[in-house]
């Protein structure tokens, strides 16, 4: 995938034998340009199986599930963001035996919590100085603390139980290197990676226009890709108007 990249890119550039630009530096604008689809579309997004609260413990930082994380994503480098969170009252992680699919199983009630800025959270909560805690019975609340890689969730109460939580994440993707390191940026996102990276030349070369022409369709498309991979949501079928189309 990564000579199908330089090669898109050198044709932008109008530099297909390489005259201007070496290998190594179009290889860093489209890794750079793949972190920043990555980020900007959350196309990289997981569950990973294995997450749970520990007995006690009030923070958990995203580095503590990179392993996780890259047993499903390999090419994972880490965890930019937690969209979301729930933690399953009793039950625990169990894998299908015919899907190979993980899910927190046996009759779990499994509530997703509240989500609050730092300063609130910080507010509320945290004045009670590690006191509020228990056996969780309806749904808490959380904050992040930190951003990207280095950020960490607080939860509210502490939990005084081992129990399953579901984290819903952002990944970052690891730099290719060679043509044999796979892709974990799905289509359509891989067509607009040429764009941003050849912006990034052009700049380079003080071409301001033409970087900015190849901003315009970077922009363009990133619309388009998550408008593609998420139809037209038809509520209910058998709804009152029919539909053209």
């Amino acid at each position: 995938m990564l000579a199908q990249y330089i090669d898109e890119v050198q044709g932008h550039l109008n530099d297909s034998g390489g005259q201007f630009f070496t290998i190594p530096r179009l290889t860093g604008y489209i890794n750079r340009s793949r972190r920043r689809i990555a980020a900007v579309s959350g196309c990289l997004r997981i569950i990973p199986p294995g997450t749970q609260t520990v007995p006690g413990q009030e923070v958990y930082p995203f580095a503590a599930w990179n392993s996780l994380a890259m047993q499903i994503v390999p090419q994972a480098q880490g965890i930019l963001a937690c969209r979301s969170l729930s933690i399953g009252i009793g039950g625990a992680w169990a894998q299908d035996p015919v899907s190979q699919q993980w899910s927190i199983q046996k009759g779990t009630w499994k509530p997703m919590w509240k989500r609050l800025v730092w300063t609130d959270f910080q507010a509320r909560f945290r004045i009670y100085g590690g006191t509020f805690y228990g056996t969780i019975s309806q749904p808490g609340w959380y904050a992040q603390y930190g951003e990207g890689p280095l950020g960490s969730l607080y939860l509210a109460p502490i939990p005084s139980i081992a129990a399953p939580m579901e984290v819903d994440l952002t990944l970052i993707p690891k730099p290719l290197v060679n043509d044999n390191d796979a892709e974990p940026i799905p289509y359509p996102w891989v067509d607009a990676v040429s764009y941003w990276a050849t912006l990034l030349a052009l700049w380079q070369q003080q071409r301001k226009e033409d970087a900015q022409g190849m901003a315009e369709l970077f922009a363009n498309d990133l619309p388009m890709c998550a408008a593609v991979v998420c139809p037209q949501l038809v509520m209910n079928a058998y709804g009152a108007t029919l539909r053209s189309a």
